[in-house]
């Protein structure tokens, strides 16, 4: 592994107290928020206070480190000062193209406890290397959006692994409406069909947990209705090891559906990454309502996730909902 900069060596000569940045490390934001040196520990780290909103926190512009390439890994470290209620949302590693300020967000930390530590890793794409990377709250919380946090290190290293990329042949990649396995009036495999090793036997969609899944005829295709769920893991699977991404290529998960009937305030339909139940996309939904869930997967999405989960969670984690489609398409190179 080589390192190719340690955030870490620059803290050790910034003075204790407030600073105004350098030209690795910026407050960012319509009202940025103050920046302070601070020691914990015996090590300096930045905290990031006074935030205004959730997009005021810390940046760093990639084009200041040229030796940067594609494929090379960011690793950002850091804490929760303050105490923060369980479950609060949590920072998150974000990526701004400069020249059209599209921002997409690439990691999230959600806080499970007070005073948290925080990890966040990204693999850069060729849309990366001169964006403004940024830590900031998730877009998604509606719980601490202004809360502190602070930087501990952020390292950039390449280990060899993405040395060169093979462009996808494929536009479609996935679509469920043309999926042959799933049938009218069949049923969706358990979580145990994910793990066949036989390219014939792979199945791309399994349900999660343990609800009632029915596939039923609508218009010309087909859908899926989730009911009778206990808990908030009960929902569908995509298998991402069966659709075969390749690093480097841009691909993009929409999902469409409704939910069926009434919800309590606060109920939010989600898709998540596993290992590390990431939020990627998360709506707020209501009564009989039709959503659209859609993310582009990063290098660290497809190198990491095994499953991309669509469930509910918050105040209605038990809630039924219908699935009209899922895509998943090729975009590019990223």
């Amino acid at each position: 592994m080589q390192i190719l900069f340690d955030l870490q060596e620059e803290f050790e000569s910034y003075k204790l107290g407030n600073f105004s940045g350098t030209a690795h490390i910026v407050p960012v934001g319509d009202s940025p928020p103050t920046l302070s040196v601070e020691l914990v520990d015996d090590v300096k780290t930045i905290r990031v206070q006074n935030r205004e909103d959730r997009i005021a926190g810390l940046g760093v512009p990639l084009s200041a480190l040229p030796q940067l390439k594609v494929g090379d890994r960011i690793v950002v470290t850091g804490r929760v000062p303050k105490d923060v209620p369980a479950g609060s949302w949590g920072v998150a590693l974000v990526t701004e193209e400069t020249d059209t300020r599209k921002s997409e967000e690439c990691q999230l930390a959600q806080f499970t406890s007070p005073k948290a530590l925080f990890a966040l890793s990204h693999i850069l794409g060729k849309s990366d290397l001169n964006s403004l990377l940024m830590v900031q709250t998730t877009r998604w919380g509606a719980i601490n959006p202004t809360m502190d946090f602070s930087i501990d290190n952020i390292l950039f290293f390449r280990d060899g692994k993405y040395g060169s990329v093979i462009e996808d042949p494929r536009t479609m990649v996935y679509s469920f409406a043309n999926d042959e396995k799933i049938k009218l009036g069949g049923w969706l495999p358990g979580g145990d069909a994910r793990d066949s090793r036989s390219v014939e036997n792979r199945v791309e969609l399994t349900q999660s947990g343990d609800p009632d899944i029915k596939i039923f005829k609508r218009g010309d295709t087909k859908a899926l209705h989730i009911g009778h769920r206990v808990k908030d893991w009960d929902g569908v699977d995509i298998n991402t090891p069966s659709l075969n991404l390749v690093q480097g290529n841009k691909y993009e998960v929409v999902v469409t559906g409704c939910i069926d009937g009434d919800v309590p305030d606060g109920t939010i339909i989600t898709l998540q990454g596993i290992p590390g139940y990431s939020w990627r996309n998360n709506q707020f939904v209501y009564k009989d309502q039709f959503f659209t869930l859609r993310h582009t997967l990063s290098q660290a999405d497809v190198d990491q996730w095994k499953i991309i989960r669509i469930t509910t969670n918050s105040n209605g984690s038990t809630v039924s909902f219908y699935i009209y489609s899922i895509e998943i398409k090729r975009l590019g190179l990223l």
